[in-house]
């Protein structure tokens, strides 16, 4: 799973292209395809082929991703599953993927498919880019039950259905568990409350002769965590029920005063040191032993079980008193875009359905070590029951804590995140910080409601 809020980014962007650019996504003169091949354009010899319809399929696992393997062979099983679709997909990496939208999608050439960031699924949806697969749904009586609750709830806009689920997860806490028996802890009990983190980083911390730290025990910013996972640790929300923000409400400032106060005490300029140091070299840096313990995604599940380190997974811990067992949940799905022509959308409705069901879900979990959206197939898997690690993560998942789709405010993300930085980097008090970020969505709502009367 990628951060959370690079990939939000990116999906809003999309949608500005998308919304402009619609109308020049005319129907495709190439809808039908041969029945055999891979997905790749390898066709099988010596069979006559039959006609299929066709559809593209544009998703973030290029050549070279590690997981690419799995993902191709759903796509090539799809493909000979059945004779009437034919899926051409495109891998494309995570980060080139809007450039690659951008030339696309004003030339009519943009994808049936797309594998897109769950989170933001209804702000596409709100758009009209996306085929609403209620009607697909409800003919065939699918069991959408079978997914994670909140995987749903993203999808779900205005009483359709835009997408379907793939990939759910949340995020936990990974740890060192040689440097915890170094440090004289036991391994097998990890911390619980933010307390017992503070306790545990400071035994872990490492520094040398001259006071610089060669280990760091914890830093709330380090490996792939958010602001709001701790937010949601203390059960505070930028938000009420009604969309109002509440970014200066107390349980945000006793976060922020938390997050900065844990930042300030092993150093910024060390925690930059450590995330440059890992965008230069690929190597995170508890997989590079500079971190004892990090909060990062579920997915990172398979880089631990691909190293040498003695690791271990737990909860993110939250606080002794007035805790919430929650973290921010996200994840993907794929959905399909409306190019105007019938025959592609249901063509593209038997592929997603086909990628999400028990089954598949369930090859791509257990070979990717990538939770999905499927509950059914998580707590149904053999090789999930099998393995502790995979127990942790799935004891997890259904208290992870879907992102907040604002329809006054859809870029509410990009007006806090900078005051949140600010406040963590000494710029601003977390006072200071909270009441900017609340007025710089206060401006985004006042200026929907002044051009949407």
């Amino acid at each position: 799973m990628f951060g959370k809020f690079s990939k939000k980014i990116l999906s809003m962007l999309l949608v500005v292209l998308l919304v402009g650019s619609l109308g020049a996504c005319s129907k495709s003169t190439d809808t039908k395809a041969p029945a055999t091949g891979n997905g790749t354009g390898t066709e099988t010899a010596g069979e006559k082929p039959k006609e299929k319809v066709k559809i593209t399929y544009w998703h973030i696992f290029p050549e070279g991703d590690v997981f690419k393997k799995v993902h191709d062979k759903l796509i090539k099983d799809f493909n000979a599953s059945q004779d009437e679709v034919y899926v051409e997909d495109l891998g494309i990496s995570f980060f080139d993927f809007l450039s690659k939208m951008d030339t696309a999608i004003p030339a009519g050439t943009g994808p049936d498919v797309g594998f897109m960031g769950l989170g933001d699924n209804n702000f596409r949806a709100s758009s009209g880019v996306l085929a609403n697969l209620k009607p697909y749904i409800d003919k065939e009586g699918f069991d959408m039950s079978q997914y994670y609750e909140y995987a749903v709830k993203d999808v779900t806009y205005d009483g359709g259905i835009y997408g379907m689920p793939m990939i759910w997860g949340t995020r936990m806490l990974v740890y060192n568990k040689q440097m915890f028996r170094d440090a004289g802890l036991d391994p097998e009990n990890p911390p619980k409350t933010l307390e017992q983190l503070e306790e545990y980083a400071d035994k872990l911390t490492k520094v040398d002769a001259k006071g610089n730290i060669k280990v760091m025990g914890f830093h709330p910013s380090l490996g792939n965590a958010s602001f709001m996972d701790y937010l949601d640790g203390r059960g505070g929300s930028f938000f009420d029920d009604k969309d109002n923000p509440t970014i200066t409400s107390q349980t945000v400032l006793d976060t922020l005063k938390w997050y900065v106060d844990m930042t300030n005490k092993y150093g910024v300029k060390q925690a930059q040191s450590l995330k440059s140091s890992s965008a230069t070299t690929g190597i995170d840096p508890f997989l590079a032993g500079y971190v004892a313990m990090e909060v990062n995604v579920n997915d990172f599940y398979k880089k631990l079980s691909e190293s040498d380190i003695d690791y271990g997974i737990c909860s993110i811990p939250i606080p002794a008193n007035g805790g919430v067992r929650a973290a921010t949940g996200d994840g993907f799905d794929l959905e399909v875009f409306d190019h105007g022509d019938p025959a592609k959308v249901e063509a593209a409705w038997k592929f997603v359905s086909y990628m999400t069901n028990v089954e598949n879900q369930q090859y791509w979990a257990v070979q990717n070590k990538w939770p999905v959206a499927n509950q059914k197939a998580m707590e149904t898997s053999e090789e999930i029951k099998a393995d502790p690690n995979w127990q942790t993560i799935v004891a997890d998942m259904p208290y992870a804590v879907p992102n907040r789709y604002i329809p006054k405010a859809k870029n509410w993300w990009n007006a806090i995140s900078p005051e949140i930085e600010a406040a963590q980097n000494g710029l601003k008090t977390p006072e200071q910080a909270l009441d900017d970020a609340q007025k710089a969505v206060e401006a985004q709502i006042q200026e929907y409601e002044a051009t949407n009367k």
